[in-house]
């Protein structure tokens, strides 16, 4: 049995001049508990859809509703919301300890539920020694700790983040999301994550909502998306992939050929709606290619096998980065693991190269996205979240 929606966008669409949609009929599910991460390149539309769930941009067309119950008539203060932002947002003059109670006074929660609270949630991101302290006496992962916690101090009923981690650094960005990961599981809440990084979105979601033009193009889970892209945009933007083109020769149930550039003809999964003569495109993950006199493989019928010559080898520790030349227009990419003692092929080398009919997908040539300058409007204080106390006028 399904599990219920919990937040819903119905025909949702975002127009600012009338004309021109950022956000594009959307029509999308939240179950309760469930992190979803909203991904795509700048222009997406995934922070306005994100900033019309808050309440600080309302849809053109179309209902959002939490719970059953809809929004469109509801302040941000009043859509029981905890928002995090990228630039943290706290207010320097006040000390930590006062930044996270501030939801609650305004909500007119009394002194001593506010101190309890307060307490709870600075255990909770294990920072109860800096009440004291002022935000610019705080790092940054430190300043983004604070953020989620008054974020979650009023107990809300969703958490919204929008790009949270984008101004840390590599090593602190990774240690904020098992963080951000520990305290969903733990707690039980439903995040919506806005992000434009693709690893960060496969490691965090429960499900990934992949955004192009205004419009969603694939929702799954993350192993769905990488293993099973239903166009070319989600193939290319979700993870690395190997986009050789070619013409289709027939389809069957299953599998479609392929014919490449260079005349080879290849076999693959393919998503419906292909015909014999159209464009398309072969995804191929790097890591699902493989080079038999490197590795030992002994090809068979399961495998399509190619030709192609080593431009470069670039050694990146625990693999090494094949990069090859194939046909009269593409490239190919191999990643071939640091653990076997056959020797690598030399830059100029004519190689084969081989990969499995079901490691790889036949999906047809996207037209490309139609630019969207707006996507990122100014980030709101946090004080319009809670100006007010919940059920005020």
């Amino acid at each position: 049995m399904s599990n219920p929606s919990f937040i819903s966008f119905s025909g949702v669409s975002k127009s600012y001049d009338g004309t021109n949609y950022v956000v594009d009929d959307l029509n999308l599910d939240v179950r309760k508990g469930e992190f979803l991460s909203l991904l795509g390149p700048s222009g997406s539309g995934k922070t306005t859809t994100l900033m019309m769930l808050a309440g600080f941009e309302s849809p053109t067309q179309g209902e959002i509703r939490i719970d059953g119950k809809r929004l469109d008539d509801k302040p941000p203060h009043q859509r029981d919301i905890g928002m995090v932002f990228q630039n943290y947002a706290l207010f320097p003059h006040l000390t930590i300890a006062e930044n996270v109670a501030f939801p609650l006074s305004v909500r007119r929660v009394s002194r001593a539920e506010q101190k309890a609270r307060v307490k709870r949630a600075l255990d909770m991101i294990e920072l109860p020694h800096l009440a004291n302290r002022r935000p610019a006496q705080l790092s940054g992962g430190q300043q983004q700790r604070v953020a989620l916690a008054r974020a979650l101090v009023f107990e809300p009923s969703v958490v919204l983040m929008d790009e949270p981690l984008g101004a840390l650094d590599k090593r602190l960005r990774e240690t904020m999301q098992y963080e951000i990961m520990r305290l969903h599981r733990e707690l039980g809440l439903t995040i919506v994550y806005v992000t434009h990084d693709q690893a960060e979105a496969l490691t965090m979601s429960d499900r990934v909502a992949v955004f192009s033009d205004g419009r969603i193009q694939q929702a799954a889970t993350p192993s769905e998306l990488y293993e099973n892209a239903q166009n070319a945009f989600v193939a290319n933007f979700v993870g690395e992939n190997n986009g050789l083109t070619g013409r289709v020769v027939n389809c069957d149930d299953r599998w479609a050929t392929l014919a490449l550039s260079d005349g080879s003809i290849i076999r693959g999964r393919y998503e419906q709606g292909l015909r014999p003569g159209d464009d398309a495109m072969l995804a191929l993950r790097p890591e699902r290619a493989h080079i038999p006199g490197a590795e030992g493989l002994q090809p068979d019928e399961q495998h399509n096998v190619v030709r192609a010559q080593v431009e470069e080898l670039v050694y990146c520790g625990d693999h090494h980065r094949v990069h090859l030349k194939f046909g009269s227009r593409d490239s190919l990419v191999v990643k071939v693991p640091n653990t076997q003692r056959h020797a690598l092929p030399s830059s100029g080398d004519t190689i084969e190269v081989a990969w499995r009919h079901d490691d790889c997908k036949i999906l047809a040539v996207s037209a490309p996205p139609r630019a969207i300058e707006i996507d990122s409007p100014a980030t709101p204080s946090p004080s319009l979240i809670t100006t007010a106390p919940a059920g005020a006028n």
